[in-house]
């Protein structure tokens, strides 16, 4: 595994140099959606940002994700040459450093929101939580992973483990965190990462390009939820969504990925189609309220790699 990781990266921009990659998308059936969540970060910069979306408007017909949901439901033929573009949480680096580069590109896209997240001057509890943890002294961080049972050794393993937890287990838990990080404060380069758009911002995105879908009201764990939860999550943040925007949410973005039937069938109820982040290609035989996507990358090699071998 280790030897495999350290191979991939130079596999990687071979295929890309040499045209490798490209042939194997081309042969490969299906339509695709990319999932991004942060632009201008180290994970996803802008240069790199707009090296793919140029490559994907030279080599697929960008099409917005009702299109895409259309033509499944048509299982139209022309599916393996589309791919559609989703950015998960509603960031605002996705207005302020994706957004240009979509309207330069004429790209339409669909941006999932979590409303009851919106003008709270909040993030994702996630997010929030990773940042409080890692700025504790080592003191103070082996106190608090006591008082919570040791749940785990890193920050990475506490909040996977709050991620199981039921919701009323898990905010408490997000309380205690803050109650240990009193003086914390985000740094400016934290906020351009993790601060999400106003409504008032959501509203000054072209409808024509951007589309807005739901990502839950609060960004919970689905899975965790009570079917109570449920309804408040995932049928009332539509309602929210329209009530600001005055027009349609016919999407959903499952956080974290995580789904079980009762979640399901929430969705179904209310929603046209949904997305998940499970990696795949998408070929007619898809749910409809399963759809794969195709994590980004740090590297354009890895991109094209990805494109034809999703799982990588």
């Amino acid at each position: 595994m280790w030897l495999k990781r350290k191979i991939a990266p130079y596999l990687y921009w071979a295929a890309h140099l040499s045209g490798y990659s490209l042939k194997k998308i081309r042969e490969t059936p299906g339509a695709r959606i990319l999932m991004y969540h942060g632009v201008g970060t180290k994970d996803c910069t802008t240069r790199v940002f707009r090296k793919q979306i140029e490559f994907l408007r030279r080599e697929f017909d960008i099409v917005s994700l009702a299109v895409l949901t259309e033509n499944l439901e048509k299982q139209h033929p022309d599916l393996r040459s589309q791919v559609a573009l989703t950015f998960d949480d509603g960031l605002c680096n996705n207005l302020t450093y994706a957004y240009p580069i979509l309207k330069k590109h004429n790209a339409p896209a669909t941006f999932f929101i979590c409303p009851g997240l919106i003008n709270g001057g909040r993030w994702l509890w996630t997010l929030e939580a990773r940042a409080r943890l890692r700025r504790m002294n080592p003191l103070a961080y082996a106190k608090l992973a006591d008082s919570l049972g040791h749940p785990g050794q890193s920050v990475n393993q506490i909040v996977g483990w709050m991620k199981i937890l039921p919701t009323r287990s898990r905010l408490h838990v997000e309380e205690i965190i803050r109650d240990a990080t009193p003086t914390w404060t985000p740094k400016r380069k934290q906020e351009v990462a993790n601060n999400l758009m106003t409504w008032d911002e959501i509203k000054s995105l072209d409808p024509k390009l951007i589309t807005i879908g739901a990502h839950s009201t609060n960004h919970p764990i689905l899975a965790n939820c009570t079917r109570e939860e449920l309804e408040h999550e995932v049928v009332d943040c539509q309602k929210i969504i329209e009530k600001h925007i005055l027009k349609p949410v016919n999407f959903f973005c499952y956080p974290n990925g995580d789904f079980n039937p009762d979640v399901t069938e929430f969705v179904r109820r209310a929603y046209r189609s949904s997305v998940i982040t499970k990696p795949g290609i998408i070929t007619e035989e898809v749910k409809l309220h399963q759809i794969p996507r195709l994590g980004t990358t740090e590297t354009m090699h890895h991109f094209t790699w990805r494109m034809h071998r999703p799982t990588s």
